[in-house]
C-alpha cells in the first residue's frame, strides 16, 4: 500500500502547497497521457520508425484484408480486398464510378466489371474490336463500320458474363496488378503521409494501438500488442482504410476456362 502524503510537512506557505499540488496533478496527467508501452516495443520508437515497422509487419503477414477508401492522384478509390502473400488477391475495387471485381492468382489477373468499365476497356483497345466468344476467341463477324457499334455492344455483353483475363504481357496489366500486390498497394495508400507525431492511444477493434497524427487530418494507427500491424490509416487525401483479418486464409481459384475472355485476343 502506498504511503499517504503528510500534507503537514508542506507548511512553508500557502503558495508552496498550491505549487506542490499543481505539480502532482501535472505529473499524474502526464503519466495518463503516455498510456501503455505495449508488448511489442513499437510505442518506445519514434514515429517514423513505428510506421516503417508497421509497414514491414503488413508485408510479412501471410494475408491481410484491406477495406475502405482513399484518393490516388485525381481518382477516388474504394477497396475491399483480401491479399495473400506471394499468391494473389480477391475482392472489389471501385475507381471513380467503375466497379470492378478483381482476382489475381499467381501472375494472372481476372477482372469483372460493370458496363462503364467494359466500355472504357474497349475504347482503349479500339471500338472496332470483334466481339469475344465465351471461350475468349474473337467472333468471325465482319468489323465493318455499320456493324462496329453492334459488335461493341455484343463485346460488352459478353465480357459482363465472363471474366476478362489480363496477363503480364498486356498493357493494362500493371494498372490492376498494382492493386493486388501488398507492397505496391501499401505504397499508394501511404503516399504523401509526411511527418507524424505521437498522439495518444486508441483501441481499434479490440487491439490497443498507438495513434500517429500529421497534417491534413492524417492518422496512422499501429498495434502495440502482439505483431505491430497497421490497424487503420487516414491518408492525407481523405478517406479511411482498415487493415484487418491478418493471417486469415484467402481462397484463390481461377475462373473456369469457359468463363474467361482473354484481353489479348480482343486487342488483336
Amino acid at each position: 500500500m502506498a504511503t499517504p502524503i503528510d500534507w503537514s510537512i508542506v507548511r512553508t506557505s500557502r503558495g508552496t502547497a498550491v505549487r506542490v499540488g499543481a505539480a502532482l496533478v501535472a505529473a499524474v496527467a502526464a503519466l495518463a497521457g503516455c498510456g501503455s508501452t505495449g508488448t511489442n516495443g513499437v510505442a518506445k520508437k519514434g514515429a517514423g520508425s513505428i510506421v516503417a515497422t508497421a509497414e514491414d509487419a503488413v508485408l510479412n503477414a501471410s494475408s491481410v484484408h484491406i477495406q475502405g477508401q482513399f484518393t490516388s492522384g485525381a481518382q477516388q478509390v474504394a477497396l475491399d480486398l483480401r491479399l495473400e502473400k506471394d499468391k494473389g488477391a480477391s475482392g472489389t475495387v471501385t475507381i471513380g464510378t467503375e466497379v470492378i471485381e478483381l482476382l489475381r492468382v499467381g501472375p494472372d489477373v481476372y477482372v469483372k466489371g460493370d458496363q462503364a468499365f467494359y466500355r472504357s476497356v474497349l475504347s482503349r483497345l479500339g471500338d472496332t474490336s470483334p466481339a469475344p466468344s465465351a471461350s475468349g476467341s474473337p467472333s468471325t463477324s465482319a468489323g465493318s463500320p455499320s456493324s462496329s457499334s453492334s459488335d461493341n455492344s455484343i463485346a460488352v455483353t459478353a465480357m459482363q458474363i465472363n471474366y476478362l483475363h489480363i496477363g503480364p504481357a498486356d498493357a493494362q496489366y500493371q494498372t490492376f496488378a498494382s492493386l493486388t500486390d501488398p507492397r505496391q498497394l501499401l505504397s499508394q495508400i501511404m503516399q504523401g503521409i509526411g511527418s507524424l507525431g505521437k498522439d495518444g492511444q486508441k483501441d481499434i477493434r479490440g487491439t490497443k494501438s498507438i495513434v500517429l497524427s500529421g497534417a491534413k487530418d492524417t492518422r496512422v494507427y499501429v498495434a502495440i500488442d502482439g505483431e505491430p500491424y497497421l490497424e487503420r490509416v487516414l491518408p492525407p487525401g481523405g478517406g479511411t482504410l482498415e487493415f484487418m483479418d491478418y493471417g486469415t486464409p484467402v481462397t484463390l481459384n481461377p475462373p473456369p476456362p469457359g468463363q474467361v475472355v482473354d484481353i489479348a485476343k480482343i486487342a488483336k
